[in-house]
Formats: C-alpha cells, structure tokens, sequence
C-alpha cells in the first residue's frame, strides 16, 4: 500500500512540482495539499497523512506552529523542506530539534522550480522518513555531578534523527576538563554550524564547529563541519578536517573520526554510535575496541532510524545496546568505573 503524503507548501507552483516527483514513485502518493498552518492542520486531521512535507515558510504563521502541534497531537513523520542558506539552517536545526524526522534543501531557494532535477534526492528523504520511528518527547534529567581523574575522550556518531538525540545526550554530559567529545552528524554546510550553535546554548561544555587544525582543548565539544572529515593526528593533540573522498558516500565519516581516535587514545575511548541510515561508524567501533576502547550503539528498536546502531551491533564489537534515555547514565558509569580502576 502507498504511503499518503500530506504537502504543506504556500506556492502552487512549488506544490505541482513536489507533487508531480511524488507521483513517479510506486511508493508514494499525494493524498492532499496545504498553503498555510490552519488549511494545514485541518487537511492534517481529516486526511491522516502518512507523513508530512512541510515548508517552513507559510503565510501569517510559520511552519514550525504545524509541526509542533502535529508532534504534541499525534505525532507523524515530517520531511522539512529548507532554503540552502545560514537562516535556512537556523530554522531547520530547530524542527529537527522539535521533532521533524529529515530535511531536504530547496536548490535554489523559495521557489525552485529544479527540484526537478534532485527527484530522486527528494524521494530518498521521503524513503527514510517513512521509516522513521516518531519519538516520544524526552524526559529532563538531572546532571549526576562527577570528578574523573584521568582524561577520556568521546566519539558520538549520528544521521537521521541525530539532531534530536544529540540534543538530549550533549547537555547532559559533565562539565570538566577530564573529556574532549568529537561528533559527526550527517548534514551539510551551515547546519552543523547552527547544529554547534545550538547544543553550546544548551550545555554545560563549550560546544564549537571544528576549524582547520584545531587545537583538541579538554573540555569541549568538536562538531565535523558539513563537507569535511575530521580526523585526530598521530600526536593526539590536534583535530584535522579533510576534503578525501567520501567514505561509503558520506563526508564526514564516523569512521575515519573513529579510527584516527582509536590510533592516538587506545583504551581511552569511548565511540558511541546513534540513530542513522546505514553503517558509518561500524567499522570504526571495531578499531576501538580492537585498540581496548569501550563501544555503545543505541537500541535499533529506540532509533529514529535504526541502520547505523544495528550495523555496529552486526560487527560484534558493541559493548552496550541501550535506549537513548540510559545512554547519559552509562557514560557516567563508565567514567566513574574506569578512573577508580586506574587509581
């Protein structure tokens, strides 16, 4: 059976042409259209959509007040459609972080009559957020206060429905200078920079986009920039970006990020895998744990998307299996373990 896509879009013109890329697909159907927040919560409600494309510029009120009301009401997969621009990036983190499960980029802006030529991009979002698995809303925990005497250093590697997830895991890591954290989250340009933006008004640590050659300072938290990869050198003092060539079709790569990790760290690492499309990271999880590093990947059946948490768990070199909720606590635990250990 077709899955029955809802399209939220103030331009007719915009909406023929996502509607007519819909229509290609065997997979999906336009079961109706929307122009603003009120035609679209009430078309929302009678249609009972399979998911929702929704674009975040509408009339009087923008397209985050139909989201957040679908998420508190009945909680559907939503595909954001964004301009490619740093204002575009800013209001996509922040759908993502209210719960939209993907987003795709217009080429060209508002009105981008050349979608046509990025069909197959568009209908391979709407794949994966069919897939998606809506998350219920996060409970607030308590920061556990704790004093780690040695160094430690935290990989965290995340795609589809990272932006949330990291949302949750990176306030609740502890401020000291005892950890670096490096994070790879699959997204373009100028969002990783707003994604760094965000989780640093949010946290405890200082949360920054990694540049050229990058000192690694304690304390912080390194994002990869959108289009590079991010490596530590032999030295474990300083962070590299790359331009080499995607790894499985993804820049950055967990990884590469991983492996560099695991070379310079050994067994003072811990590579966390989250919710994602495919298998970035799996192999980097077996360097670490071949290099005496501790491995957790997040439940598969707790993912947003599954692939990448299941594909690191097929390597056999997970060490934990948890839901997101457990994950803070677990790092706490084995912080505690592993500095009493070494005292």
């Amino acid at each position: 059976m077709k899955k029955r896509v809802l399209i939220v879009e103030d331009s007719i013109l915009m909406q023929k042409v996502i509607g007519d890329i819909i229509g290609l697909s065997p997979e999906f159907e336009v079961c109706g259209y929307a122009r603003d927040v009120i035609e679209g919560w009430s078309k929302f409600v009678k249609l009972k959509p399979d998911l929702v494309t929704l674009d975040y510029e509408l009339p009087e009120e923008n397209g985050l007040m139909l989201l957040q009301k679908i998420m508190e009401i009945n909680p559907t997969p939503i595909l954001m459609l964004s301009a490619h621009t740093r204002a575009g990036a800013d209001v996509t983190l922040e759908a993502l972080q209210l719960g939209a499960v993907d987003f795709f980029t217009k080429p060209s802006g508002t009105i981008s009559i050349d979608v046509y030529n990025y069909k197959e991009d568009l209908l391979n979002k709407l794949r994966v957020v069919a897939q998606a698995k809506i998350d219920r809303k996060f409970a607030k925990k308590v920061i556990k206060p704790i004093k780690p005497l040695n160094k430690f250093y935290i990989g965290i590697a995340s795609s589809t429905g990272g932006v949330r997830a990291l949302n949750h895991l990176i306030p609740l890591l502890p401020a000291t200078k005892n950890i670096a954290v490096f994070v790879v989250q699959h997204m373009p340009k100028y969002f990783t920079a707003s994604l760094a933006l965000r989780l640093n008004e949010r946290s405890s640590l200082m949360v920054v986009e990694a540049g050229p050659d990058e000192p690694i300072v304690m304390g912080r938290v390194f994002v990869a920039p959108g289009g590079y990869h991010i490596k530590v050198d032999a030295t474990g003092k300083m962070l590299i970006l790359t331009d080499e060539p995607p790894v499985r079709g993804i820049r950055p790569s967990a990884d590469i990020l991983f492996e560099s990790m695991a070379r310079a760290y050994g067994n003072k690492v811990l590579g966390i895998i989250l919710t994602g499309m495919g298998a970035d990271g799996s192999r980097g999880i077996k360097e670490i744990k071949e290099n005496g590093g501790i491995t957790i990947a997040q439940d598969p059946q707790d993912a947003v998307i599954g692939g990448m948490p299941r594909s690191a768990i097929d390597t056999g070199y997970v060490d934990y299996v948890l839901g997101l909720q457990a994950i803070p606590d677990k790092i706490f635990d084995l912080l505690a373990r592993t500095f009493k250990e070494k005292v």
